[in-house]
């Protein structure tokens, strides 16, 4: 509802919310900042709040098309609005909601109104929060055998399994965070996907339950929330 909200209140004055932009409190300017990378996806635009409301502002047609938008999210919302756990509390995330890759980014601060870094790998460490963000693409397209091809699946509502990268293995400083977690400090983030081009739900915090190989290592993370029902038919692999 916030999210919505800030959705609503760009479409419908965006020259008057710029007037209050240094009012807005930090996670509604970082709620506008993630609108912002989102609605203008060019990496070379770079946008601070101010700049992206008198955009937005000079394009009406954009505004009217938010505010239908918000109106359709608005209907179809089928998550409470449950602050993502474990996460500082200027990440403006929910538990089991679903976002595009750039608004995560965006939320946590990696892009940034003067940054808008590349990002490839499936996995970004944030050592000044000592949490690290795993995101999941499942893509299960190929249908299912019983050998399962895919590596990354939802076990139980409570468990998922998950490979790392190919280059992790128990002596290695990213396994090594895995390997060594939680007595070292650091804490997981759980982000999954179906396939690409989907958005991703955020699945909250996740901590280690056991794991072996090596190169890459398998993983089995307990999830601090279980996932709904509806997800867990979806990312499991015992489904028909």
């Amino acid at each position: 509802p916030a999210h919505l909200q800030i959705l609503r209140h760009v479409a419908e004055d965006p020259a008057g919310l710029a007037e209050r932009a240094a009012q807005l409190s930090a996670v509604e300017q970082r709620r506008i900042q993630m609108l912002a990378y989102q609605v203008f996806s060019d990496r070379s635009a770079l946008l601070d709040a101010p700049a992206f409301l008198a955009r937005m502002a000079a394009n009406p047609a954009i505004c009217q098309e938010l505010a239908q938008l918000a109106a359709c999210l608005d209907e179809r919302a089928d998550v409470d609005a449950v602050p993502l756990p474990g996460a500082p509390a200027d990440w403006p995330l929910t538990l089991h909601a679903a976002y595009q890759i750039r608004e995560i980014l965006t939320a946590v601060g990696w892009l940034a109104p003067e940054r808008r870094a590349p990002f490839q790998a499936g996995v970004l460490a944030l050592p000044e929060h000592q949490t690290e963000l795993l995101f999941v693409t499942l893509d299960k397209r190929d249908g299912f055998s019983e050998r399962i091809a895919y590596h990354d699946y939802a076990i139980s509502p409570e468990l998922f399994h998950w490979q790392s990268q190919n280059a992790a293995g128990p002596d290695t400083t990213a396994g090594r965070r895995y390997c060594e977690s939680p007595g070292n400090g650091w804490r997981f983030q759980l982000f999954v996907r179906e396939a690409r081009g989907q958005a991703y739900r955020a699945l909250g915090p996740v901590s280690l339950k056991r794991w072996e190989g090596d190169r890459p290592l398998s993983i089995t993370w307990r999830l601090e929330r279980a996932l709904p029902m509806e997800l867990f038919r979806r990312y499991s692999v015992l489904r028909t």
